[in-house]
């Protein structure tokens, strides 16, 4: 995961299984109480700089990962699809929806 703008790996780990057949889909570091407390604190620490953030910038940032969204919408359904079950049919229209609810936003921080 990312902590504050740098990669970090947890002190555990949580494996992910398919509820579907029960394999493993994959294993994801968890934070540690320590580095949730030190995430907080370096958000809470660019509160200012980030609001003052341009409203264009911070529309061209949420088009920019509504783009990626696309690109890579069939890995992300797969995902989707293997961590919980779900029709990948169904994981698509999930991905779709988060693509325009990213699109929506940056509409919204360009008003």
């Amino acid at each position: 995961f990312w902590l504050a703008g740098r990669q970090a790996t947890g002190e555990g780990t949580l494996d992910v299984t398919s509820p579907w057949d029960g394999r493993a889909v994959g294993t994801v570091s968890v934070p540690s109480e320590a580095q949730v407390e030190e995430a907080v604190a370096a958000a809470h620490a660019v509160r200012e700089e980030f609001a003052a953030t341009p409203a264009h910038v911070r529309a061209a940032a949420l088009d920019h990962v509504s783009r990626r969204l696309v690109e890579r919408t069939e890995e992300i359904a797969r995902l989707i699809s293997a961590e919980n079950g779900k029709p990948v049919k169904w994981a698509r229209g999930e991905v779709g929806r988060a693509v325009s609810v990213f699109r929506f936003a940056a509409e919204e921080a360009r008003r």
